[in-house]
C-alpha cells in the first residue's frame, strides 16, 4: 500500500494525474483495435467500435487540449444534457476487450433512465475510470454489476464487483489525491471522479469489504 506521495512536487503531480487520464482513453482504443482486427466481426459491431474509438481519441484530444493548455475548470467547461443510458453503454463498450479477456460476466440494470447536466468529457472520466478499477479488481471469471436507478431529485449510477474488495484503513483515505492500494497505481483517478461529481452538485460514496467486492455509488441530480 502506498501513502500520499509527498516526494512529488506540484509539477510532477500535474504530470503524473495528465498521465493516468491520458491513459485511459489510449487503453480502450488499443482494445477497440484488438477486437476490430477479428476478421469475423459483424458489420454492426464494427461500426459501432469504430464510432466509440474514434469518440475516445477525441476525449484523449479534449483532455490534452484542458490539461496542457487550457487548464479550464469544470465550472467553466461546456455543460451538456446527457443521457446516462447511452453514456453507461459506451463506457462498457471501451472495456469489453479486457473484460472479454478476463472472462467477467458484465451485466448492466437499467432501472430507470435519466440525464444529467456536466461536461461529457466529465462523466466519461468518471464512467472510464470507476469500470476500469472494477476490471482490475476482478479476478478471472468475475462479475461486474452496473445498476441505473433514480429517486425524486437524483439519478443513481452502481457499479459493483466480486473482486478483492478493500481494506477499512484504505477506505477511509481513498479519495485522497496520490493514494493508491495498487503497486503500479498513481493514487489519482478517484480523486478525479470526486472532483467531478462534486462540482456537478453530485456525491461518490464507496462500500466494501475485503476479499467480497466493492461497490461505488455516484449520486447527480436530475438534469431532465
Amino acid at each position: 500500500m502506498i501513502e500520499n506521495q509527498e516526494k512529488l512536487q506540484y509539477p510532477e503531480k500535474t504530470a503524473v494525474g495528465f498521465a493516468h487520464e491520458i491513459k485511459n482513453p489510449i487503453t480502450a482504443v488499443r482494445g477497440l483495435l484488438q477486437l476490430l482486427a477479428n476478421p469475423d466481426l459483424p458489420a454492426p459491431k464494427r461500426t459501432l467500435y469504430s464510432e466509440v474509438a474514434i469518440e475516445e481519441l477525441d476525449r484523449a484530444n479534449q483532455l490534452l487540449n484542458n490539461m496542457v493548455y487550457d487548464n479550464t475548470p469544470l465550472s467553466y467547461q461546456t455543460l451538456e444534457t446527457i443521457d446516462i443510458k447511452a453514456a453507461v453503454n459506451k463506457a462498457m463498450l471501451s472495456y469489453e476487450q479486457a473484460i472479454q479477456v478476463k472472462g467477467i460476466q458484465l451485466q448492466a440494470n437499467f432501472m430507470s433512465s435519466f440525464k444529467a447536466l456536466l461536461p461529457k468529457i466529465q462523466l466519461s472520466q468518471v464512467l472510464v475510470n470507476l469500470l476500469k478499477n472494477a476490471v482490475e479488481a476482478c479476478s478471472e471469471n468475475g462479475s461486474i454489476t452496473i445498476t441505473v436507478s433514480k429517486d425524486d431529485n437524483f439519478g443513481i449510477i452502481s457499479i459493483k464487483d466480486n473482486g478483492c474488495g478493500i481494506s477499512a484503513e484504505a477506505l477511509d483515505k481513498l479519495f485522497t489525491p496520490f493514494f493508491t492500494t495498487k503497486k503500479h497505481g498513481t493514487g489519482i483517478g478517484l480523486s478525479i471522479c470526486k472532483s467531478i461529481i462534486e462540482e456537478a452538485q453530485g456525491c461518490i460514496k464507496v462500500h466494501s469489504i475485503l476479499g467480497e467486492g466493492t461497490e461505488f455509488i455516484v449520486k447527480l441530480p436530475l438534469g431532465y
